[in-house]
């Protein structure tokens, strides 16, 4: 295809025919009914028409550049990273803030169990990449966070450190990280939806959805079911509409960000440190986000923020950044990293089930299973494969696990599964090296498993 169009123009056209794309997509999810049993995201199947449709798999067969025009590809290419900004700016705005004291009853579970799942897979990672991956199949020693920024992180997280990764002369970590991200998504709801099964089955384990409802609670379910953290705020005079208070919001937040990252880059450049030249902004912005939703809090204008404007745009960016982001990536680089995908991938999944039948219960204690299937689905895709999964497990809400687990987004997301330190992950594989992170990454692993377990065992014995 030959179109004689501007830069902006091919940009407003890229939009046009990424819209196209997913309504393509729709259908082919809608009449191939095991996509949809699967819970195969629509943005995934995009993501792969656009591979087909491409140079790269059409245009390899034909020996043309396939039916999308390369310079689409090349605006697409550079959406991943810059709406992951916007995704992680929208975690704390429009949301409720309750006392830090109960937040934290409510997820302390999560924060110690999510981060512990964190840690194991940065630990893993790092010591397969060091006696397996860097020996025998010559993988770069700074592929030993490449399983929690996947996983537990995904495609955003790998987009946002595409940058950091480049510089540090590891680019082809990005296509496999796309690639793990991807299989995650996949891992997650099918594991998911398995360990359910097995669950339901096992009459060693109690659930909810198997207790018949008492007379309390089938009075009081329709109230039991929702996220206080979710909830919009009364209809105010706000001058404009919500979507667009949303976007100033957000946009405010990411200028925010900016500011810090500027700022740290200039304090630690005076001391000759250059640590946060290629950091990425995107770990930065959730703690924007926080200080733009404090602030209209302090000045009785939370109001104005309505979650539902926060969470269409939010998901929105993120339905753009995983169809462009998997349509983008590298099929060479996976084909010729097949065995390596294999591993990390095993290790991903065995770890986070063993994690989730022999761990959870000892940290989560009552309604183990609701509570800990949600961080296994975090640990394996995303946010909302953990509410799926939490929602399967348990779609009366019987249990506060779904609200506990959206606190717990509160302590995690701003510093895991993509925040600060996965951000931080890299630049510290680079000053010591995968074994030594590894090493440091597993004895924090222990200690979040060891705190969990003790909390519990206080808790219990106060109960009794």
């Amino acid at each position: 295809m030959s179109l004689d169009l501007t830069n902006a123009q091919w940009a407003g056209f890229s939009i046009v025919v990424l819209g196209i794309v997913l309504l393509l997509s729709a259908v082919i999810r809608r009449y191939v009914p095991l996509f949809s049993a699967l819970f195969i995201p629509t943005t995934v199947i995009a993501g792969f028409v656009i591979l087909l449709l491409g140079p790269q798999l059409l245009g390899a067969w034909t020996g043309t550049a396939g039916l999308i025009p390369g310079e689409v590809l090349a605006v697409w290419a550079t959406l991943p990273g810059l709406l992951i900004n916007v995704v992680f700016a929208a975690v704390m705005l429009g949301k409720a803030l309750p006392s830090p004291r109960v937040i934290w009853q409510a997820s302390a579970p999560h924060v110690i169990f999510g981060s512990a799942l964190s840690f194991g897979q940065f630990a893993l990672g790092s010591l397969a990449v060091v006696l397996i991956l860097t020996p025998f199949f010559g993988v770069t020693d700074l592929a030993g966070s490449i399983i929690e920024l996947s996983f537990a992180g995904g495609h955003g997280t790998i987009a946002g450190m595409g940058p950091l990764l480049t510089e540090a002369g590891a680019a082809e970590l990005i296509d496999l990280g796309l690639g793990l991200a991807t299989i995650s998504m996949v891992t997650g709801i099918v594991g998911g939806s398995l360990l359910v099964r097995y669950a339901v089955k096992n009459p060693r384990i109690s659930l909810a959805r198997t207790t018949p409802l008492t007379g309390n609670e089938a009075h009081d379910l329709n109230a039991s079911g929702v996220d206080p953290t979710e909830l919009d705020a009364e209809p105010a005079n706000r001058g404009m509409g919500p979507v667009t208070v949303a976007v100033m919001c957000i946009a405010l937040a990411i200028a925010v960000a900016i500011a810090i990252l500027e700022g740290f880059r200039f304090v630690f450049g005076s001391f000759g440190s250059d640590i946060f030249e290629n950091f990425p902004l995107f770990p930065f912005t959730v703690i924007g986000g926080f200080l733009v939703q404090l602030i209209a809090i302090a000045l009785k204008q939370d109001n104005l923020i309505e979650k539902r404007s926060v969470n269409g745009i939010s998901a929105i960016s993120l339905d753009v950044l995983i169809a462009s982001a998997i349509g983008t990536m590298s099929l060479a680089t996976l084909g010729a990293n097949i065995p390596v995908l294999i591993i990390f991938t095993v290790i991903a999944v065995v770890w986070s089930v063993f994690a989730l039948l022999y761990f959870g219960p000892r940290i989560h204690g009552r309604d183990w299973f609701e509570h800990t299937i949600a961080d296994f689905g975090q640990s394996q895709g995303n946010v909302a494969t953990g509410f799926v999964l939490a929602e399967m497990v348990d779609p009366q809400r019987r249990t506060n696990a779904a609200n506990a687990y959206g606190y717990k987004q509160l302590g995690y997301e701003p510093f895991l599964g993509g925040g600060l330190i996965s951000a931080f992950s890299v630049p510290l594989i680079i000053a010591w090296g995968s074994l030594t992170f590894g090493m440091v990454s597993l004895a924090l692993a222990v200690g979040f498993v060891t705190w969990g377990m003790l909390r519990r065992r206080s808790l219990k014995r106060v109960d009794v």
